[in-house]
């Protein structure tokens, strides 16, 4: 797939193997930003011992806003072998993690496949978290069935044209989305935490709540109500954070009504298993 590169919704069509960075400016070189226990995602994967993330250098998506931007547009990071990889999930679990959390996974999943073949074989057990902005193609999904346990999926933006012009053109960032959210509850189904309050399988969906109402949360809200069941975990995030650029209307905080008013939505849509953020 990385020959005539169409792991993500964009299909460039970049050879990376012979060295050609696609528009996620990713070769065939893994480059890792990071790696570490992480003690700020959700707290059913976070737990006592940390959630063991690693951070993928570069992103398919490109948003405007990213607060990961020296990370996934910026290039920050160092080439890294897929021996080095499992070697990392190896010592996160080593180090007491619940789980392998990697972070915007889908240019290297490939690499991650390869990396968890090797850590498997010696010894890794913890499951696996697949953290990614919801733009999946369903080929790449179907691959990954049996390989991830959690996925942890943002759903961004309900309208089309919204997507395209805070994520670098991604127009089909709702559509795509959607399909991937329903391909990804089929193989894991809900979240539920088991043992010590811990997830270890099942579909985690976050949603940023935007200025202005921009992400569309209340139609987000109700096509997850509608489409999947209404113990679906939903994490409703407060933590917009503006950064520079050239949609003014974007570079404000959020504010505590327009917050208010998405869990509202949520709670009048009957979605039963909601993680507030910031309430």
């Amino acid at each position: 797939m990385m020959e005539k590169c169409r792991l993500c919704p964009r299909e460039c069509g970049a050879n990376r193997l012979r060295g050609e960075r696609g528009t996620c400016q990713a070769t065939a070189d893994l480059e890792i930003a990071s790696h570490h226990l992480h003690f700020g995602e959700e707290k059913p994967l976070v737990g006592s011992g940390g959630s063991g993330t690693v951070f993928f250098s570069h992103c398919n998506l490109r948003c405007d806003f990213c607060i990961n931007w020296e990370i996934s547009q910026g290039g920050e990071g160092r080439r890294r072998s897929i021996r080095d990889l499992a070697c990392m999930m190896l010592e996160l679990q080593e180090k007491g993690c619940h789980n392998i959390n990697v972070v915007t996974p889908t240019h290297y999943s490939p690499h991650i496949v390869q990396a968890l073949d090797w850590a498997a074989g010696e010894g890794l057990r913890v499951p696996l978290v697949y953290n990614t902005s919801g733009w999946e193609r369903l080929e790449v999904l179907r691959l990954l069935d049996g390989i991830v346990d959690i996925y942890l999926a943002d759903f961004k933006y309900a309208d089309p044209k919204v997507a395209a012009r805070y994520s670098s053109g991604a127009e089909s960032y709702p559509e795509v989305t959607r399909r991937a959210l329903l391909e990804m509850h089929r193989q894991v189904g809900v979240a539920r935490p088991g043992r010590g309050g811990l997830m270890e399988r099942g579909l985690m969906i976050r949603h940023l709540v935007m200025p202005g109402g921009a992400s569309g949360t209340n139609e987000v809200i109700r096509w997850i109500a509608s489409n999947l069941p209404r113990e679906t975990y939903l994490n409703i995030m407060s933590q917009y954070m503006p950064r520079g650029g050239e949609h003014a209307e974007i570079l404000r905080p959020v504010t505590r009504e327009e917050f208010r008013t998405a869990v509202r939505w949520a709670r009048e849509a009957g979605l039963r298993n909601l993680d507030i953020q910031g309430e």
